[in-house]
């Protein structure tokens, strides 16, 4: 009976300690830009989320926890892409997926999504339910495979890191020529939000997108790769990401041989050991180092010449929050950084649900809606309850 009374207990109070924890943190996320330029007063106004609380999962608030539940307990939904390849100048190819709702025309507004650093269309959840929330507004979308991923076999030797931008550089070219009167948002998660940040640092005011979304992008591999190489995260999160490049790579040994010692980047137990082994011979890096300078996101703040949020979480072990420069975030007219202090790695949940609808989509909704359509701020905010409600 006493172990009956104990075990019930705990039943009770893990939970609503949980729940009750989930309401303490919850506050409204920190955010930073130039005060008082045109994109701060439009982001004030058509932002709501700067404006409200964010509370996680009341089951999984910690970082690390809904990092694993969005990777593993978030359906994939199937939907009725179109698959293109794409040719690149190099004779390497890509697949492209598109969606396409109903009732598009030559003006329907395009997102151009890029995925985290071993995903692509069909097995990354944060992926499919983004170009969900697209569908929903009644945007194309496409998600642009990295090579080699995606079902689309390598055909040459060059794969894709963290700061190689011309595969999505050549991809946007097509789209806007195919749809030039079409307005372009790009979202890039995680490691894709790096090579989108590379590709906007590169053009400047040429880049072919209207507006950009990064989502727990890492702004510095070196703080980055201390990070998850600490035990918890190295165990989790390192080791697992280490043996998917492994995989992705293993099928072409006999094409890399030649560049890369194979032996070598099948002992690679973290994405360092990887990347030494693997990126930085195959792109001409003498070091390791050489390659993350190059990576680095938060030196080329300046160099940004269209409106781009980025949304990190301070409990990110890939994105160490003192690796984002506020200071130069702070002085900059396009780029909007949003910090939380939970929400793990493009994970986000405000829900018990793990396939509802995060913080991420509900960000997606509103600044492509900014982006795209100008509204006035009185029926974006009708729009957003209607939203809410349904």
């Amino acid at each position: 009976m006493l172990v009956t009374f104990i075990v019930a207990g705990i039943a009770i109070a893990v939970p609503l300690s949980l729940y009750v924890y989930a309401k303490l943190i919850t506050e409204k996320p920190k955010y930073y830009i130039l005060k008082g330029s045109k994109l701060h007063r439009k982001a004030e106004k058509h932002i709501r989320l700067l404006h409200e609380a964010y509370q996680p999962s009341w089951w999984c608030p910690f970082g690390a926890a809904q990092t694993v539940v969005r990777q593993v307990l978030r359906d994939c939904p199937s939907l009725p892409f179109i698959r293109e390849i794409v040719e690149y100048t190099d004779g390497g190819c890509a697949g492209i997926d598109w969606m396409i709702p109903d009732g598009t025309n030559e003006n329907t507004p395009i997102v151009v999504f890029l995925p985290g650093i071993t995903g692509s269309t069909h097995d990354s959840s944060y992926i499919l339910h983004a170009v969900c929330e697209a569908a929903d507004q009644g945007w194309r979308s496409v998600v642009v495979n990295p090579r080699g991923l995606g079902g689309v076999s390598l055909r040459n030797k060059k794969t894709y890191n963290a700061c190689y931008s011309d595969d999505i550089a050549h991809v946007l070219k097509i789209i806007n020529e195919r749809f030039p009167n079409s307005k372009k948002l790009a979202c890039g998660f995680s490691m894709g939000g790096m090579i989108l940040w590379h590709y906007l640092s590169r053009y400047g005011e040429k880049a072919q997108v209207d507006g950009a979304m990064i989502i727990s992008s890492p702004w510095d591999p070196f703080d980055a790769s201390e990070s998850i190489e600490r035990f918890f995260p190295r165990l989790i999160f390192n080791r697992f990401l280490a043996n998917n490049l492994i995989n992705i790579v293993k099928p072409y040994r006999s094409l890399f041989e030649d560049i890369v010692d194979f032996e070598k980047v099948l002992s690679a137990k973290t994405v360092r050991e990887f990347d030494t082994a693997f990126v930085c011979p195959l792109f001409g890096y003498p070091k390791i180092d050489d390659y993350f300078h190059e990576a680095a996101l938060h030196p080329k703040v300046d160099k940004i010449q269209v409106p781009i949020v980025a949304l990190n979480s301070i409990d990110d072990c890939f994105s160490p929050i003192e690796s984002i420069p506020l200071d130069e975030i702070s002085q900059s007219p396009n780029v909007l950084s949003i910090i939380t202090s939970h929400g793990g790695h493009t994970a986000f949940m405000s829900s018990a649900n793990p396939n509802a609808r995060g913080l991420v989509e509900r960000l997606l909704h509103q600044w492509g809606t900014m982006i795209f359509e100008n509204q006035p701020e009185e029926q974006f905010e009708i729009n957003e309850l209607v939203r809410a409600q349904g």
